[in-house]
């Protein structure tokens, strides 16, 4: 009778692994056992760890990715950084005619974006308006 101890033991139960393991976070572990932190859905791809612990992409982005500044979902993918904030690009907008800022080029009138064309036509407004007296 073979009276070693298996030192292959999984990070969830802490059993023997057997046949089938999954290497993550310098553990092994039954691939049923490697769960997300938050959802504890068994991982079965891509994660991501933070604090030492294990969590499918969609719950890290829910608790660690920032706020779209347009929408208030939460960025995943491509995301824009214009104005100190975080944008969808669908989301950062021309002020004057809300089409998105072809990748996020934009120039800023009264702090706020506009695209080229809308830009000269803000800025020609605002010179009517002072040159007429208007503030």
């Amino acid at each position: 009778m073979d009276r070693s101890i298996d030192r292959r033991l999984c990070g969830h139960c802490h059993q023997s692994i057997g046949d089938e393991a999954l290497v993550a976070l310098n553990r092994l572990w039954h691939p049923d056992h490697f769960t997300c932190s938050s959802c504890k859905r068994p991982i079965k791809q891509t994660f991501q760890a933070a604090d030492n612990h294990a969590y499918c992409v969609q719950c890290f982005a829910q608790k660690y990715n920032p706020k779209c500044a347009g929408c208030m979902e939460t960025l995943v993918d491509t995301c824009l950084l214009a104005l100190d904030r975080h944008w969808h690009p669908r989301c950062f907008t021309c002020s004057s005619c809300n089409r998105p800022l072809p990748n996020g080029e934009f120039y800023l009138v009264d702090d706020k974006p506009y695209d080229l064309d809308c830009h000269w036509a803000k800025r020609l407004e605002k010179r009517e308006h002072i040159e007429r007296g208007e503030h």
